[in-house]
């Protein structure tokens, strides 16, 4: 009797773990169709992010490139009326074991109009308001990167460039240099909660 109370009650258990299994399954396969965020080796991305082979991740696990990587976010709708805060971790892996060598490392956006045409004009054609030509030695592990960016014009790389309506979060680690590793985390982009009294 308890035998088949047993039998009866794995089997429920089974199909329950099966189905809790094809349910993250689904969502899964739903999150890499969605590409959340794509890492990519490019060596040029200051100015070109085309022909990009994707890559697709979640926020678990950091993404790492050796070499020059891009990594880049789906495409964003933005308000250029607003005020965006863009942060990040980045670490430097230390090449052949010397902790004082480091990796250049830029993040910021890149921009785009209504019909998802590429934005480039002055300061740059990206706007790193996080990190530009951030110099990051691996004995200091992982590094805050934080900035903002809003409103429209070419003055300052804080300011969308002016048509803005969607962006892409785009890191460059390990900038022109072949030799070291990097690791990205915890990519944050968010508009600032526009509040007033009452």
């Amino acid at each position: 009797m308890q035998d088949r109370a047993f039998i009866s009650a794995a089997k429920i258990y089974g199909r329950i773990i099966v189905s809790v299994l094809a349910v993250i399954g689904m969502v899964s396969l739903g999150a890499m169709q969605g590409g959340w965020l794509v890492a990519t080796a490019d060596a040029d991305a200051h100015t070109n992010d085309a022909g990009q082979v994707p890559t697709v991740t979640g926020e678990a696990a950091p993404l790492s490139g050796n070499g020059p990587t891009t990594v880049t976010s789906q495409l964003i709708p933005v308000d250029p009326s607003l005020t965006y805060d863009l942060s990040a971790e980045v670490r430097s892996l230390a090449a052949k074991g010397d902790d004082r060598k480091g990796a250049r490392t830029y993040l910021g956006v890149v921009a785009y109009d209504k019909d998802g045409r590429r934005l480039s004009s002055k300061p740059t054609p990206n706007r790193y308001v996080a990190a530009d030509d951030y110099y990051l030695v691996a004995a200091r592990g992982w590094a805050p990167l934080s900035g903002t960016v809003g409103g429209e014009g070419n003055d300052v790389h804080s300011q969308f460039q002016p048509g803005t309506r969607f962006v892409r979060v785009i890191a460059l680690l390990n900038h022109r240099d072949e030799t070291m590793k990097s690791e990205i985390r915890n990519i944050r982009f968010t508009p600032r909660l526009q509040m007033g009294m009452k």
